[in-house]
């Protein structure tokens, strides 16, 4: 695995659940921009405090995360082809909310 730093905009509206064994996470989508005609897609979970911090987000709120990122790999059911793709795991994250917050306090 790989610890990233990944900054990109929320592909749909993250939602709050829990396991089985009572642990909050929460599964996100995100648009990251690099110097490619398309943005890069990276799919990801978040675990207890930071699973609810950004089940507050909506689609389109930017996003920053660190944590372990690994490379997936799927055949396509429509098309049969091998797709890839990137996972992160999230240590910690960093919302647009919390900079405000951080602001305020100062």
């Amino acid at each position: 695995m790989i610890d990233a730093l990944i900054n990109g905009k929320l592909i749909r509206d993250p939602a709050l659940k829990t396991s089985t064994n009572g642990t909050l996470y929460c599964q996100f989508m995100l648009s990251v921009s690099v110097n490619e005609p398309q943005p890069i897609v990276v799919s990801g979970i978040a675990f207890n405090e930071s699973a609810e911090r950004i089940a507050k987000l909506k689609k389109g709120d930017a996003l920053a995360v660190t944590g372990s990122l690994k490379p997936s790999e799927w055949i396509d059911k429509a098309t049969g082809e091998t797709k890839h793709g990137l996972n992160v795991t999230v240590s910690d994250c960093l919302t647009a909310y919390d900079v405000k917050k951080r602001r305020a306090a100062v």
